[in-house]
């Protein structure tokens, strides 16, 4: 499966995905299972699925970056990442639409950037939303309900223990009789997130909106293609296709992200 990148208009980049899965003249007349239609027809369903997770799950990875480079069966592309301001998604420098202070979404506490996530580091992420500010400067915060993070990663982990001490009213790793000064938060783990100390959290009233944080507009769904022969060697192509576009929209005013290393902006 490979992707491409089709230049629609100077502000419109449109992304096509296809696939193909051919079955030899013999398999196909005699593997019975591969002649089932509707489980090829799924196969290639959740492979174009897969691949649109993992090109949204790698603007995550590379959210400190401005472009990247995905790698494709057939080639290698070069992403770009960067939003209305032309910075990466997550920045200590997120221009602000009257001219005033640059904003911050990457975790902060005030003294360190990108905090590995624990309790320390949940509490900063509720500090630094709570700077969020609106076009004019005006407070705007948002509340961090939803963590995003590597399945099964040390984040993951840590976070199950967090949440297991909060909703017990205490305090993770601590034997303080103070209740927690944090909600319990929701928590989504994704395969497709390559770095084991890399956290996201996200005000989910707001980011999964069409308005603020990152976007996925369908442009062709997902589309079965006729069959093709090659008459030559009675080869069976079954294929599949679609398109669609990925980027972000104030994400500094929804998102927030930390690479876990106590130093990345």
């Amino acid at each position: 499966m490979s992707a491409r990148k089709r230049v629609v208009t100077k502000n419109d980049e449109q992304t096509a995905v296809d696939i193909i899965v051919p079955f030899s003249y013999r398999v196909w007349k005699f593997g019975i299972k591969k002649r089932n239609l509707t489980n090829i027809a799924k196969s290639i369903n959740n492979a174009l699925n897969r691949k649109k997770e993992k090109l949204a799950a790698e603007r995550i990875t590379n959210g400190l970056s401005t472009s990247y480079t995905h790698q494709g069966i057939s080639q290698n592309s070069t992403i770009a990442i960067t939003g209305g301001d032309s910075l990466e998604p997550f920045t200590t420098a997120h221009t602000r639409e009257d001219g005033g202070t640059n904003m911050n979404n990457v975790v902060y506490d005030g003294t360190t950037y990108s905090l590995p996530f624990d309790y320390a580091g949940y509490k900063a992420a509720d500090r630094t939303a709570s700077l969020f500010v609106d076009p004019r400067g005006n407070p705007m915060s948002a509340t961090m309900d939803t963590l995003l993070c590597k399945k099964g990663s040390s984040v993951a982990h840590k976070a199950r223990e967090i949440l297991g001490a909060i909703k017990k009213g205490k305090i993770s790793e601590s034997n303080d009789n103070d209740g927690s000064a944090l909600p319990a938060f929701k928590m989504i783990e994704n395969e497709f997130l390559t770095q084991d100390a890399y956290w996201a959290m996200f005000d989910s009233s707001t980011a999964l909106s069409d308005e603020y944080g990152f976007q996925h507009i369908e442009s062709e769904a997902n589309n079965l293609d006729p069959v093709n022969v090659v008459y030559k060697t009675r080869e069976m192509q079954f294929g599949g296709h679609t398109m669609f576009q990925q980027g972000h929209n104030d994400v500094a005013r929804s998102w927030l992200f930390s690479a876990g290393d106590s130093s990345s902006t």
